[in-house]
């Protein structure tokens, strides 16, 4: 093996010395192969968020799982699934007090938009289209989102409706089920 001498190692030196103008390319080169990333590339939301959500592949990246807006929900239909919070509207509903987004410290739950993605649908067992009398749900509806006709089944405004889910706590026989919106993002 040969003996490294002093001319060896300035060889060395020289060959791993970067000058300003090629550890600037460099950065710089790196910046612009992450902005050319696919724009196209979105994920979308298969399960409801709490109200407030960002974009679900932001949320993904911001949400913490810190379970403060968890412990925050007044009406404890927050739960943390598999380290996200996700909302279950099967024993309660969401009043979208804002509690959550409070509690919220990353960002995650800052949107103005509280569509929780859910909508209601009515089975045709529904008071309303039996004797035409029961106006519950519509009453219930914060979003004033369902219409009823006389012994007809609930007509949603999708478009009003943020899938609160009250109209199904409201209904006393159980004619109302959320449904997931898979165009939902």
């Amino acid at each position: 093996m040969a003996e490294r001498n002093e001319k060896y190692y300035r060889a060395c030196l020289e060959h791993y010395s970067v000058s300003r103008r090629g550890l600037l390319r460099g950065f710089f080169s790196g910046a612009n192969k992450a902005v050319q990333a696919p724009d196209n590339i979105s994920v979308k939301r298969s399960v409801p968020r709490p109200p407030g959500a960002v974009e679900e592949g932001v949320f993904l990246q911001l949400c913490q799982s810190c379970n403060y807006c968890e412990t925050a929900c007044v009406q404890q239909v927050i739960e943390m699934v598999e380290g996200r919070p996700q909302l279950n509207l099967d024993y309660n509903h969401c009043t979208q007090c804002g509690e959550c987004q409070k509690a919220c410290l990353s960002g995650a739950l800052s949107s103005k938009n509280n569509d929780i993605g859910l909508r209601p649908s009515f089975s045709k067992g529904c008071t309303n289209r039996l004797s035409g009398e029961c106006l519950i749900c519509v009453d219930a509806c914060p979003q004033q989102a369902i219409s009823v006709s006389s012994r007809q089944l609930p007509v949603i405004d999708t478009a009003v409706c943020s899938g609160c889910g009250q109209c199904r706590s409201a209904c006393f026989i159980g004619a109302v089920q959320l449904e997931w919106q898979t165009a939902h993002n």
